[in-house]
């Protein structure tokens, strides 16, 4: 499989066994920020699935193994809704300092797979004095770095102008059982205009396994779908 922009279905498998005497697991409790190592984990905003606290600055800074990279992926997020995220938002960045942000992320907007290019990997949730929902849980993980370095699968694109692509672009097959969502941002008053260069995503008559979606908004919504492509040629 090939692809300038692939979603993939995403699968679930529910393995039932006989019930275990053992107390279940604890829920983990979500404090306002921390240091996390290993090779797994769970963050989450202050009290969640409770209503997160208005005037917070909480600060997750996560490291993995070297040689590792970092891969977060959001179970859940809720916060106050924005088109520019202004209020209550998440940021994520590259590494454990705020100069080289991923994305920017509010409202019920929950991204594709977010990669570091190193180990490290921070996160740093905000919110004004009016809060407005349950706040985000997210899962991060260690994985081997992509080859060709690329950062990240999806994100929030906020310039007049630019280019995106799926991962290994175009040397190499695009991971299976990713899904990449890509929040395109137009300045005030201003549309957007996409154009596909290049395509080669799997082909199937109902794109009903790789497929690329098209939204109009900041929501993956079918109400608000534009269209739903896969295939070789660049939608028109």
């Amino acid at each position: 499989m090939r692809g300038a922009g692939a979603w993939a279905p995403l699968c679930l498998l529910l393995a039932a066994a006989r019930p275990s005497r053992l107390q279940p697991p604890e829920r983990p409790v979500f404090t306002c920020g921390g240091i996390l190592t290993g090779e797994s984990g769970f963050i989450g905003s202050e009290g969640f699935p409770g209503v997160y606290p208005p005037n917070s600055k909480c600060t997750w800074k996560i490291t993995v193994p070297e040689g590792k990279v970092v891969v977060l992926n959001f179970r859940f997020i809720d916060l106050e809704s924005d088109n520019l995220c202004r209020y209550d938002f998440v940021d994520v960045y590259n590494g454990h300092a705020n100069g080289q942000r991923i994305g920017r992320f509010c409202g019920t907007f929950r991204p594709g797979a977010l990669v570091s290019s190193g180990n490290k990997m921070m996160v740093q949730m905000i919110s004004d004095a009016n809060t407005a929902g349950n706040g985000f849980m997210a899962m991060f993980s260690a994985a081997e770095p992509n080859e060709r370095g690329d950062q990240y699968c999806g994100g929030r694109l906020e310039r007049p102008s630019g280019s995106f692509k799926t991962p290994n672009w175009p040397d190499r097959d695009y991971p299976a059982g990713v899904t990449c969502v890509w929040h395109i941002i137009a300045p005030k008053n201003q549309l957007i205009e996409l154009k596909f260069e290049k395509f080669d995503v799997e082909r199937d008559n109902y794109c009903r396994y790789d497929y690329v979606a098209v939204f109009n908004g900041g929501e993956v919504n079918d109400a608000k779908r534009i269209g739903k492509y896969c295939g070789d040629s660049p939608p028109a």
